[in-house]
């Protein structure tokens, strides 16, 4: 199983395509192009051509989320098929966002 990460830089807004599986042995690949944000106002994770995701792989999401509120950037999440769209909000990924938002606002 892998995982890519393939990166774009829009002006103050970094899109991160997920493609592969996002699970435990995985996970670690995302890290390091959350942790380098310098001048990013908005970061877009675009699941598109996620295959699959576990736990730990929502792990990885909520690190982000976390992230996004330390290093004050915008967290966007999409692309996301039915199923992971259900699994997300199953776990609360999108009240966990949506919370740190409004602290945000």
């Amino acid at each position: 199983m892998s995982l890519t990460v393939e990166k774009e830089v829009q002006e103050n807004t970094l899109i991160l395509q997920i493609k592969g599986v996002l699970d435990i042995s995985t996970a670690h690949v995302i890290e390091p192009y959350l942790e380098g944000i310098d001048r990013i106002e908005t970061v877009i994770l675009d699941f598109s051509d996620l295959e699959l995701i576990d736990s730990t792989g929502i792990g990885a999401i909520i690190n982000a989320i976390y992230l996004s509120k330390e290093k004050n950037f915008q967290l966007k999440l999409q692309g996301m098929n039915e199923l992971t769209h259900h699994v997300f909000e199953t776990v609360g990924l999108y009240k966990v966002l949506d919370a740190l938002k409004g602290e945000f606002g």
